[in-house]
C-alpha cells in the first residue's frame, strides 16, 4: 500500500514564502507610513477593517491585540500588502474589470462575490445596512444603498446594493481604489472581498477555523 502523503497547507507556504520576502527586503520606515503601518516594539502593526493587527517577522505570526493568531487568509492578505514596493496613490474608484489580471475572472467574480452578497448579507438592504453598521461601514453616497470598508488602511472596498424591480432582481457592485493593483497580487484582490463578506457574516478574525 502506499503511504499517504501529506496534507498540502497551501496558506502555510504562501505565508512562509512571503515573510522570507519581507526580511529580505524589509519595509522602510517611509513605506510602512505611506501603507498606514508602523514599527512598534520590534512588530509592525496595522488595521484591518475593526481590528488592529501585529506582524511578527522574527516569529512569522500575524496576531491580533491580545495575542491570538489572525486567519490564515487574512494573515497572508496582510503579508503581501507590506510586501508592495510601489506605494504611489490613485484614488481613482473603479471596478475590477479595471485590472487586466483580474479581467478574464469577470465571470466567476460575480457567482463568487456578487452571488454570495446577494444570497447572504445582501439578501435585504435592511440586512445589509443592519451589518455594515455593526463593523464600521461608511454609508457611500450614490445610487443604491452603499457602504465604504476600510479592509486595509490604503484598500477602501466598497459595496452597493441596487434594488430590483418587476424586470430584473437585485443586483450590487463592488468599487476598488485604482491603486490597489499596486498594492495587492491580482487573487487578492478577490479575496479581500471575500473576507469583508466573511466579516459582515460574522465570521472571526481568529484561525480557530484555519482559514
Amino acid at each position: 500500500m502506499c503511504p499517504v502523503p501529506p496534507r498540502q497547507q497551501p496558506y502555510q507556504i504562501a505565508s512562509q514564502l512571503g515573510f522570507a520576502a519581507l526580511r529580505a527586503h524589509p519595509p522602510t520606515p517611509e513605506r510602512l507610513a505611506a501603507l498606514g503601518a508602523e514599527f512598534h516594539n520590534g512588530r509592525i502593526a496595522l488595521s484591518a477593517l475593526t481590528q488592529r493587527v501585529w506582524i511578527d517577522l522574527d516569529a512569522e505570526q500575524v496576531l491580533l491585540e491580545d495575542g491570538r493568531g489572525v486567519r490564515a487568509a487574512w494573515a497572508l492578505l496582510a503579508i503581501h500588502y507590506l510586501a508592495a514596493t510601489k506605494v504611489q496613490e490613485d484614488r481613482r474608484e473603479v471596478s475590477l474589470a479595471a485590472f487586466t489580471e483580474n479581467r478574464g475572472y469577470i465571470s466567476v467574480f460575480r457567482q463568487r462575490i456578487i452571488g454570495r452578497f446577494l444570497g447572504t448579507v445582501g439578501r435585504t438592504s435592511d440586512g445589509f445596512i443592519a451589518k455594515s453598521e455593526e463593523i464600521g461601514g461608511v454609508r457611500y453616497d450614490g445610487p443604491g444603498v452603499g457602504y465604504r470598508f476600510q479592509a486595509l488602511p490604503r484598500v477602501p472596498i466598497t459595496l452597493i446594493r441596487h434594488a430590483g424591480d418587476d424586470e430584473f432582481g437585485p443586483d450590487a457592485t463592488v468599487i476598488y481604489q485604482a491603486d490597489i493593483e499596486r498594492l495587492l497580487p491580482a487573487e487578492d484582490r478577490v479575496v479581500v472581498v471575500e473576507l469583508l463578506l466573511d466579516t459582515l457574516a460574522g465570521k472571526p478574525f481568529t484561525d480557530r477555523e484555519g482559514t
